[in-house]
């Protein structure tokens, strides 16, 4: 067996000892770190909504100057009374049944079931028919798609093509003289009104003219499309 023999110097020597600055930096690394995690949970749970940009009062007709987008960290029924920020396009010429102040989110239930035209845009009417208008199921403010198809008797083919890609409803025209005496029980509003015989559509300028040389060369057919992102209006 091995004997070590301790000189003076060697067992009056001091234990180690953990230098004070490498554990200040340490905890500074650390805290850094957490500082780091905590912000980019923050940054990626936060979702974008519209607000207002200025105050605006009860029946005025939105337009983009009007609105932006802010990101808010809510409880998920706020964010189901808010409006996301990829409706904000189709916002533009929706009235406001209430008034909003500025830097406020904006919520679904402010908005107004009425629709008005922006500055740059027009209205127009087209015939609608039941089979080429989604058998009648619009409603002011829907987003539409207008498609035009042309008949070429000679070659016996069909075309069909986008007229306008998206487009707001207006109004809807309705005849009242067909309508229903004995409606059915999943639609009883649209059969107590009447068939639907014409839309109404907010566009530009250059989107009324478009819509006005496609009715003289085809046939209309209004495709009802989902709000912009995929949520309700």
């Amino acid at each position: 067996m091995a004997v070590v023999t301790l000189s003076p110097a060697r067992a009056l020597r001091r234990p180690r000892r953990a230098d004070p600055r490498a554990i200040v930096g340490v905890f500074l690394t650390l805290g850094a770190l957490a500082g780091s995690v905590a912000f980019w949970v923050s940054a990626t749970d936060a979702r974008p909504v519209v607000i207002a940009v200025h105050d605006l009062p009860a029946g005025a007709t939105l337009a983009a100057g009007d609105l932006g987008i802010a990101y808010i960290r809510a409880d998920d029924a706020v964010y189901q009374a808010a409006l996301p920020s990829e409706m904000l396009q189709t916002l533009v010429g929706r009235q406001l049944g209430e008034p909003i102040h500025a830097e406020q989110v904006l919520a679904r239930a402010q908005l107004s079931d009425e629709v008005g035209l922006a500055a740059d845009q027009v209205a127009i009417t087209i015939p609608a028919h039941p089979d080429t208008a989604v058998d009648g199921r619009l409603r002011p403010g829907d987003s539409v798609q207008v498609l035009v198809t042309v008949t070429d008797k000679d070659r016996n083919e069909a075309h069909a093509r986008a007229v306008v890609d998206r487009a707001q409803v207006f109004e809807v025209g309705r005849d009242v003289s067909l309508a229903s005496s004995a409606p059915s029980a999943t639609d009883f509003t649209d059969a107590k009104v009447g068939s639907i015989a014409s839309v109404t559509l907010a566009v530009t300028v250059d989107q009324a003219q478009q819509l006005a040389e496609a009715r003289r060369t085809g046939d209309l057919d209004i495709v009802l499309l989902p709000p912009a992102g995929g949520g309700q209006e």
